[in-house]
């Protein structure tokens, strides 16, 4: 199949049977999309066919949905459509009932429509039916619509929103195959999860495209990558995928490399001795040879992306501090008293679910927008530079992907401005390229580098990995964290923001709370406090509580029961709190390591022979410098790392004694 003259699809084969869980991958522009689009008949292939075994059904969600411009149905009723058969066969059931009310039991036809009736009341018990309701509301929940937003038109949602309905109708419809073209792109943190939890326990088949590797890694058991036209699978998660196609490539080169020297061995015996006569039959043999050698294609070696961030000037060791904020609209409140400080080096992630203030926190922190009250004070030679979720959008397509960056640092030669690009993969003529031509992935790259060029250093950047593909965003986490100044960051990609984040501010409900460590250390400690909040509605927690029989819950409990519900809590107790540990004394060990080198540089530059080697010395001071900043940020990491530990044992040793009360 070609587009555009490109061959997309090159004798593309594969089966997939319902529980499949596939990730479909590959660079921008390889033919993803276009590959689910003809699955679902929402596109033509004019070579190859495909089979679908009767009764098997498979729906498609696109990258995007149109927003209905007008209508009164709402997220609730366009939900319920995913029952529509059962609807139907409720109608069915409603006329069967209405016939038997008119005949006799003697007729006839009496017996034979009562038995239609049980047989079509058994289907739509036996499918859910009257639970209909429950699973609505389930799956609205999962997906971040709150009990209010059921009864809104849809036509009043935006795109993301939408988009989360037509997903939800999907998932409720109960198909064999699941086609998802980048569902995580509107999603946000909470859902996500959820999401992946459907995914993972549905009967269904999946094919998903997505930039998500942590989505990827949770919810599928195969990769299938689309290269140049042809599927490659893998049999594993997209972790096994990566480790394996290196080991795949490195192969395809050895092979490639051993039969390029056998090649040049037979055509250098040919050209040697063609024109002799004494040779002719070996010569001949070996041109039957060549014929016969099905040839090893070249490895594809695909373009790597290398990303690097400018060095920033130094900034005072508290970048901003934020100072009772406060954010609503109308009479919806985002957040209250909100206050934290940004110190030198920090890299804070700031998630939440969809509509909680996130991005109206950064536009706050970017002086976009006023608080309704507080205040954010920047601190000594800070330069903010704020990326937008649609920085895009603000460019002019008529515009050269030059052009655009030269109107915005008139102050830089062209040479240093082709220099900015090129570390964002726009080298030689792709810097020419107009704006109107660039697929999302390069224009997000191209606002990336309009931002990174001002060499702020204290970035607040929205949603930065939208549209990029999985190598691109795996250049722009390692160039952040080796980034020397602060970041503030928007986004719902685990896998990205673990790679640099050291710490995590959640927005919601209009509550804030910041955790010390990655995303997913907050994720699990979030998991492991949801849990126990649980718990503690009940009488006790404990898995067995229920052997306790039909005792009543304000009773006293017996020694052996009680012996038993402490030691169980106990071991939960270490189980929740290991990893917390560990990560501490982890910070910890790295301090040391750090404080040892610290002390050993500050030795070498009281040395004055040291500065016998001016380019020596002046390493090593780059060095203590980058070690001091490190560690101010260990210090703090442990720190918070030890209050977390600390209000965990305090929360669990209070239940152990409510427990020994008993």
């Amino acid at each position: 199949m070609e587009i555009g003259g490109k061959r997309l699809l090159d004798n593309v084969s594969f089966t997939i049977t319902r529980g499949q869980k596939v990730g479909l991958v590959g660079r921008n522009g390889q033919g993803k999309t276009t590959l689910l689009k003809v699955l679902c008949k929402k596109a033509e292939c004019p070579d190859g066919q495909i089979h679908v075994s009767r009764g098997f059904r498979l729906c498609y969600l696109p990258q995007e949905v149109v927003v209905p411009e007008k209508g009164e149905r709402t997220v609730f009723q366009e939900a319920e459509e995913a029952f529509s058969r059962l609807f139907e066969k409720r109608r069915q059931l409603e006329h069967l009932a209405e016939k038997l009310k008119e005949l006799d039991e003697n007729d006839p036809d009496h017996s034979r429509i009562l038995e239609e009736h049980d047989t079509i009341f058994e289907e739509l018990n036996q499918q859910g039916y009257y639970n209909i309701k429950g699973r609505i509301e389930a799956v609205l929940r999962g997906l971040g619509f709150r009990q209010d937003a059921f009864h809104l038109p849809v036509s009043s949602l935006g795109g993301g929103w939408v988009m989360r309905v037509e997903l939800a109708k999907i998932l409720l419809s109960s198909p064999d195959l699941i086609l998802l073209d980048e569902p995580t792109n509107h999603l946000d943190l909470p859902s996500l999860t959820w999401l992946e939890d459907f995914l993972k326990k549905a009967e269904a088949g999946c094919i998903i495209v997505s930039h998500d590797r942590a989505f990827l890694d949770s919810v599928t058991d195969e990769i299938w990558e689309l290269e140049q036209g042809r599927l490659h699978v893998y049999k594993g998660n997209y972790s096994y995928y990566q480790k394996e196609k290196k080991r795949r490539l490195e192969q395809q080169e050895a092979a490639w490399k051993n039969q390029q020297k056998r090649l040049q061995e037979i055509n250098g015996f040919i050209q040697r001795f063609r024109a002799k006569a004494t040779k002719a039959k070996q010569v001949q043999s070996r041109i039957r040879q060549l014929e016969k050698i099905e040839l090893v294609d070249a490895p594809c070696l695909e373009q790597e992306y290398h990303f690097h961030l400018p060095e920033p000037k130094r900034a005072g060791k508290i970048v901003l501090e934020a100072k009772g904020l406060s954010k609503g609209f109308g009479k919806d409140r985002l957040f209250s008293d909100l206050s934290f400080l940004v110190k030198r080096g920090s890299k804070m992630a700031v998630v939440g679910p969809n509509g909680a203030g996130k991005s109206t926190l950064l536009k706050i922190l970017g002086g976009r927008m006023a608080p309704d009250s507080g205040q954010v004070i920047l601190g000594h030679n800070v330069e903010v530079a704020y990326f937008a979720q649609h920085q895009a959008l603000e460019f002019d397509v008529e515009e050269t992907v030059l052009d655009t960056l030269r109107l915005r640092r008139q102050d830089l030669s062209e040479t240093r401005l082709r220099t900015i690009l090129g570390t964002f993969m726009f080298r030689e003529d792709d810097v020419k390229k107009r704006v109107s031509v660039l697929s999302g992935g390069e224009k997000s790259r191209l606002a990336l580098a309009v931002i990174m060029a001002r060499g702020a250093n204290l970035l607040l950047l929205d949603e930065p990995t939208n549209h990029l593909d999985i190598e691109a965003q795996e250049a722009v986490r390692t160039a952040l964290s080796q980034f020397e100044g602060s970041v503030v960051v928007v986004s719902h990609n685990r896998y990205f923001l673990d790679g640099f984040v050291d710490c995590v501010l959640e927005i919601s409900d209009g509550k804030t709370s910041l955790f010390p460590g990655n995303v997913s250390s907050f994720l699990e400690h979030k998991e492991s406090m949801e849990k126990v909040e649980q718990d503690d509605k009940g009488p006790i927690n404990t898995p067995r509580h229920s052997a306790a029989g039909n005792r009543d819950s304000g009773s006293r409990l017996s020694r052996r029961e009680k012996k038993r519900i402490v030691a169980e809590l106990r071991q939960e107790k270490s189980r929740k709190l290991l990893p917390f540990k560990e990560k501490a004394m982890e910070i910890e060990s790295a301090i040391t390591a750090l404080e040892d080198e610290k002390t050993a540089i500050e030795e070498q530059l009281s040395d004055v022979t040291t500065y016998n080697d001016q380019e020596r010395a002046a390493t090593l001071n780059k060095r203590y410098r980058r070690v001091k900043h490190e560690l101010e940020g260990l210090y703090s990491s442990w720190e918070r790392a030890c209050q977390v530990v600390e209000e965990m044992q305090a929360e669990f040793d209070k239940r152990i004694m409510e427990a020994e009360a008993r």
